[in-house]
């Protein structure tokens, strides 16, 4: 492959948008698949879903569920935006990875948990507790997340045991007539502590990626959170700045 200065995702990537702009891929139509793009390219399918986030986040391409990504401008638009993975892209990077149940619990939301998670405090909630791992690598496990919505949609957590590669906010969604509008997102920096190490099957004291995830309905409420704890070596959060048009 050329442009070996450049990150293996942005080599993908530029070739992509060459072969979008020429008519390889005329606009209406979609991509190969993430495995046909990982054989054409000889990359991991961390490296096309990078990619792809990049011509997503340039207006070329939409991905869409139990569809695939479809083409749908020849050149990118232009602009300063700050883009964000959309609610279609966090379904489907789920569906690429197996969720293992580790823990549920139901409580009344403290003051001090509802203030960092965005909730009510005195509300009946339900976490659950699990490690997802990718289902081509289930050696390394790819995060922890804790998962909170009220106690209300309690029936959801079988739902997620019975289809591991759903979102739980997803469920919600499909169970409750519910409509996730936007999610809001935080990302820090975190160390992994000797419990979540082992849990990751990582090296405690390394350095850990937190992101906080709110998802809220057309009003603003907040339906669902997740906090997950990815290591460092195994998730890239890629955003992109894009100049708007005066």
């Amino acid at each position: 492959m050329e442009g070996m200065g450049d990150t293996r995702y942005a080599v993908v990537a530029k070739d992509l948008i060459a072969a979008i702009a020429e008519g390889r891929y005329p606009v209406g139509t979609l991509l190969p698949t993430e495995l046909e793009l990982c054989e054409l390219y000889d990359v991991s399918r961390h490296t096309v879903r990078a990619a792809i986030t990049q011509l997503q986040t340039q207006g070329l391409v939409s991905r869409r569920k139990r569809v695939g990504t479809r083409v749908e401008a020849s050149s990118p638009r232009g602009g300063y935006s700050q883009s964000l993975a959309t609610v279609a892209d966090l379904a489907h990077l789920a569906e690429t990875q197996v969720r293992d149940i580790q823990d549920v619990r139901h409580f009344v939301m403290d003051i001090a948990e509802a203030r960092r998670l965005g909730l009510v405090p005195g509300e009946h909630y339900f976490c659950v507790s699990s490690v997802r791992v990718d289902q081509q690598n289930a050696l390394a496990p790819l995060c922890w997340t804790d998962v909170y919505a009220q106690q209300a949609y309690a029936e959801v957590i079988e739902l997620a045991r019975q289809q591991p590669g759903e979102l739980i906010a997803s469920l919600i969604e499909q169970h409750f007539s519910r409509h996730i509008d936007v999610v809001d997102q935080q990302v820090r920096a975190v160390l992994l502590s000797p419990a979540m190490a082992k849990s990751l099957k990582a090296e405690a004291g390394t350095p850990g990626l937190k992101i906080l995830r709110q998802y809220r309905d057309d009003e603003g409420e907040v339906m669902v959170v997740s906090e997950t704890i990815h290591p460092d070596d195994r998730f890239t959060l890629v955003t992109q700045m894009k100049r708007e048009r005066a």
